[in-house]
């Protein structure tokens, strides 16, 4: 069940938790993979975020919980997100991963869940 943290994400918060979710689920924080989640959020969403809070948030988070993180965020976005909105970040989330060349174990996992979650395979 989804924190009280998490029910009260706008989209541009879920996205961004999930797309930097992805991005250390392979246990590195790579500074291409951060780059382009920027330039979506901010391309992509209008709404309120403070990145700074959004990114201290992430750091603090513990390892061990950062898949059920993951997987709450993600029923928060499709509660609040069109289908196309989820397919475009879906669309994006792939690039994220690949940003570095290489999708590892942990990521692939991660966007399997995703896929199906959102009911998208």
């Amino acid at each position: 069940m989804p924190t009280q943290f998490i029910q009260k994400m706008n989209k541009t918060e879920s996205g961004f938790h999930l797309l930097m979710t992805l991005s250390i689920a392979d246990g590195n924080l790579h500074a291409e993979e951060s780059s382009v989640i920027f330039n979506f959020i901010e391309n992509n969403y209008n709404e309120e975020i403070d990145i700074i809070k959004e990114q201290a948030f992430l750091r603090a988070l513990p390892q061990e919980e950062l898949h059920n993180h993951f997987l709450e965020t993600a029923a928060q976005f499709y509660k609040i997100s069109t289908y196309e909105e989820r397919n475009k970040l879906i669309e994006f989330a792939m690039k994220v991963v690949m940003a570095d060349d290489e999708m590892q174990s942990t990521e692939n996992v991660f966007i399997n869940e995703l896929f199906d979650a959102w009911d998208l395979a």
